[in-house]
């Protein structure tokens, strides 16, 4: 069974392309990896990207972009291309953009230049409905079970432990591989997890914070493993079974007690304001610290 990120790029290699596509994913690395690819083979007919960069037709640019700098690009985009063929636009962190940037980007959307192709990246709850709707929207990693699971008894891990780790990598392939394969990786799971029980519990963990102040990817991370505990809460106050973190049933299942959906969404609102801020060049260490502290002030302590 493909997969959906493959299904997306045959889309595009077999010609059938839409002008517009937010490509999102428990990953955001790897929706930008696959927006490159896509770019790849919108513009060469493969999937090499090595030579995107020196290419006249494609535009790498960042949800922080200035609106200076988007006009001087969309005024690119409406001349000749330089090939002769299509061009590609590929906007990280799509959900940053400031709200001029997001209305000068909407008119290319509403009408994109012949040829060219935008390919969006971004966390998918912070991206504005205005560009949400006139896109394409991609999602990568959640219903992608199957593939993950076969790449990992591939690597040599037994079907149950496939099973397992695939949950609690949130169905994502490569994030999967990398907690079946690397301690460290799983080391920080477990960290992260014990950081967001200690935030349940009231308490203030700035000593993991302190961990990973030099570390922004890690950092990205954990804040991707807090965000799958209150996934899980979220599907506990539901009535369901817990998802990405099985192995941490009882210590959930214990916090739950007190939470509201409300709660939980303003817990969910200010791990997303970080992780917005970890993709920008904020400081690791401040960020992590003003999560804990506005998170001590929203999480109301309960009595056991």
């Amino acid at each position: 069974m493909a997969s959906l990120s493959e299904k997306f790029l045959n889309t595009i290699e077999f010609g059938n392309s839409v002008h517009g596509y937010l490509l999102v994913s428990p990953d955001t690395e790897r929706s930008f990896e696959l927006a490159q690819t896509a770019a790849a083979l919108l513009l060469f007919g493969n999937r090499s990207i090595e030579p995107l960069k020196l290419h006249p037709d494609y535009f790498e640019l960042d949800g922080s972009i200035k609106i200076d700098e988007l006009r001087s690009v969309r005024n690119e985009l409406y001349k000749q291309t330089y090939a002769g063929k299509n061009r590609a636009v590929i906007i990280k962190n799509v959900h940053i953009m400031n709200d001029n940037a997001v209305n000068a980007m909407l008119k290319m959307l509403e009408e994109p230049p012949d040829g060219t192709y935008f390919l969006l990246t971004g966390i998918e709850q912070r991206v504005l409905p205005t560009i949400r709707s006139r896109c394409h929207i991609v999602r990568i990693g959640s219903n992608d079970h199957e593939n993950t699971i076969t790449q990992l008894t591939s690597v040599g891990a037994s079907l149950a432990d496939a099973s397992r780790i695939e949950k609690m990598a949130f169905g994502d392939e490569r994030r999967a591989i990398r907690l079946y394969n690397d301690e460290a990786y799983r080391d920080l799971r477990k960290n992260a997890i014990s950081a967001m029980l200690e935030l349940l519990d009231g308490k203030s963990p700035f000593k993991w914070a302190k961990s990973l102040a030099k570390d922004r990817d890690n950092a990205v991370s954990c804040i991707e493993f807090m965000l799958g505990v209150c996934h899980d809460m979220n599907r506990l106050l539901s009535g369901l079974d817990l998802e990405s973190n099985p192995d941490y049933s009882f210590e959930i299942n214990k916090r739950i007690k007190g939470f509201t959906f409300s709660q939980i969404g303003i817990i969910i609102d200010l791990l997303v304001e970080t992780l917005m801020k970890l993709t920008t060049n904020a400081n690791v260490g401040l960020a992590l610290d003003s999560l804990i502290v506005k998170l001590n002030s929203e999480i109301i302590p309960r009595s056991n």
